[in-house]
């Protein structure tokens, strides 16, 4: 049977169309970067490399704030699962040569150096990409936003419909917009993300210089659709699939 591949570029490359990709999302704020950054790389990555091989997981990436420190994070881990096979219940412990008291000093260490600030889960709606781009870019800005409760439909469409692809000239090069579905709420700080990609950080901070404008007349009032709560730049740490 023929295969239609579709590539994604929120943290995972290429998947058959019919599976159902939930992405589930830890923020954290590390008290002691270097230290944590060695745990990822020395003790986690094997943990989900594995996961991965026995197709208990899809992708595993870590991302990390751009000179911003007084951000309330400082990673953002994503894990992306098929559904389907969604939760794992798989110890950890199983992949290491370790005692029993090891793994509980570990771990102890793991918890002064890092604190879990919050998890979410969301889906794909929609991407675009820049003609040539089959890679996952190095730099992501995370838009958080609050959609009117009464105008998610609308919202969805309008959104989807803003970014059908990506100019050849734009420094801008993917895009993605995702649903939250863990939570519901007049209270939620955000319902829906939308990503934008860039190669670099400096071509980022390019799409902000020059002039300032006012919305004209017959532009989209995106105010009465959704509230732009917060935009966070982070770059690729790394990445397992």
């Amino acid at each position: 049977m023929k295969k239609i591949f579709l590539l994604i570029f929120f943290l995972f490359a290429t998947i058959a169309i019919g599976q159902t990709k939930l992405y589930d999302i830890v923020f954290v704020k590390a008290h002691d970067v270097q230290a944590y950054d060695n745990y990822i790389k020395e003790t986690f990555s094997k943990i989900h490399t594995n996961r991965i091989k026995e197709e208990k997981l899809l992708q595993w990436d870590v991302w990390k704030v751009v000179d911003n420190p007084q951000e309330d994070f400082t990673h953002m881990i994503t894990y992306i699962f098929d559904m389907d096979k969604y939760p794992v219940e798989t110890g950890a412990r199983e992949y290491f040569d370790m005692t029993d008291k090891s793994w509980e000093l570990m771990w102890e260490d793991v918890n002064d150096i890092r604190e879990r600030v919050g998890q979410v889960k969301w889906i794909d709606l929609g991407s675009a990409r820049k003609k040539g781009v089959d890679y996952l870019p190095q730099i992501m800005v995370l838009n958080f936003m609050s959609a009117n409760p009464k105008k998610w439909g609308t919202y969805e469409k309008t959104e989807l419909s803003y970014t059908k692809s990506i100019p050849d000239n734009s420094l801008r090069v993917g895009w993605n917009f995702h649903r939250r579905i863990d939570d519901y709420g007049s209270d939620n700080y955000f319902s829906h993300v939308t990503i934008d990609w860039f190669d670099e950080y400096k071509d980022f901070l390019k799409t902000n210089l020059g002039t300032a404008s006012d919305v004209s007349r017959n532009s989209l009032d995106w105010s009465k659709l959704r509230d732009l709560k917060k935009k966070v730049v982070m770059y690729k740490f790394i990445s397992e699939n």
